[in-house]
């Protein structure tokens, strides 16, 4: 088997709370299985895509992929990152980059990333100012989120996708845009905050990069629609990834400005003290009382003979809970990796130090028994 680019599972990735590059080496273990079992690539589905980087993994393994999410940030990644290398023409890509570049170094805008989203001066920030960015880089997005409108549609994603990451790590936060780090005694924005952290992330220059791609290719699908109305859209499947959220912190909300910069429209609406568009979507599976059924739904009506779905020990649904709605289903094998909280969220719920990831490997056929990992 050919091997992967050795940058593509790993670089030009968003900042994510969610993320799940700690479970890619289960979920590996978990699709060559499936794969060798089957003795072919796989018609493969990502149902909740999010940061792409379970998509980018699975690429490898797929002869047709399908990804979906509701979020128009998670569309562009997976536009972007899942494009296949020889379908794109290098060489002029690269040089629409240098001109990008160029005319943003030249001549920066100034929008309403800056505007809404930055100080007037970084070195007198006042109290109310909003300070997710730097002036500069905030008026390099402004930039970048223009120019990028203008350029042709074919060309829009794989510019965006670049932007969208640079975007996440230069920012004056832990991942989250709920929020952006402040003086801990005044209350006022400040880059690092108290302690002055992570200073030369947060100030580094953004700066749009040709995107990193897969060495394999295959038949790429993306939607963008409700989980749960897609086993209605979808052709036969050997394999579902699921990972829907696990609790009620959405993540419109959390990741808007990426959106911001996909859709580079100025909101109307925002609320006072992070400037968070009131029109952010929600998932159901964001509100207890109904993941559990929606779970239960797509679980029975998804076209796919295998399922791999991945839960923590801190969502609305219990391990128990989805183990019993897991077995009903078909043959069940976990496995489970213990990780660091995302540091940016251990504030939330009084969060533990530690988080417990279950991964699960349905077979509806009840076959296939791979062997279960624990790390």
């Amino acid at each position: 088997m050919a091997e992967e680019n050795p940058d593509y599972p790993r670089t030009q990735l968003i900042t994510y709370l969610g993320n799940k590059r700690g479970l890619l080496a289960p979920i590996d273990t978990a699709v060559r299985a499936v794969r060798e079992h089957l003795g072919r690539p796989l018609r493969i589905l990502d149902a909740f895509s999010g940061s792409g980087v379970v998509s980018r993994a699975l690429k490898q393994h797929a002869s047709t992929l399908v990804v979906n999410d509701i979020e128009d940030y998670a569309r562009v990644v997976s536009q972007c990152y899942l494009t296949n290398a020889d379908e794109v023409d290098l060489p002029a890509l690269e040089q629409v980059v240098r001109d990008l570049n160029r005319q943003v170094d030249l001549s920066p805008g100034d929008g309403f990333i800056r505007k809404l989203y930055a100080p007037a001066d970084d070195d007198h920030i006042e109290a109310g100012e909003r300070v997710f960015y730097t002036t500069s880089n905030a008026r390099r997005l402004d930039s970048y989120a223009c120019l990028i409108r203008q350029a042709p549609q074919d060309l829009q994603p794989l510019l965006l996708g670049p932007l969208l990451s640079a975007a996440s790590i230069h920012t004056n936060t832990a991942g989250l845009f709920k929020g952006f780090y402040k003086d801990r005694t005044t209350g006022v924005g400040r880059f690092g905050g108290s302690g002055k952290d992570a200073l030369s992330r947060i100030k580094g220059e953004i700066r749009l990069s040709v995107p990193v791609l897969s060495n394999f290719s295959c038949a790429v699908a993306v939607l963008q629609q409700d989980a749960n109305t897609l086993p209605e859209a979808l052709g036969e499947l050997d394999l579902a990834y699921l990972d829907p959220p696990y609790n009620q912190h959405p993540y419109g909300s959390n990741y808007f400005m990426l959106n911001l910069l996909v859709n580079y429209t100025e909101p109307t609406e925002i609320s006072p003290i992070s400037g968070i568009p009131t029109n952010w979507r929600r998932s159901a599976y964001n509100i207890r009382k109904q993941a559990p059924a929606l779970l239960a739904d797509l679980l029975a009506r998804i076209p796919a003979r295998f399922i791999l779905i991945s839960a923590n020990n801190e969502g609305f649904i219990s391990p128990p809970a989805l183990q019993h709605l897991l077995r009903a289903a078909g043959t069940v094998t976990e496995f489970t990796t213990q990780y660091n909280a995302f540091r940016g969220s251990r504030n939330l719920h009084s969060r533990t130090l530690h988080v417990t990831e279950h991964l699960y490997l349905v077979d509806k056929s009840r076959e296939i028994h791979p062997t279960a990992a624990r790390d």
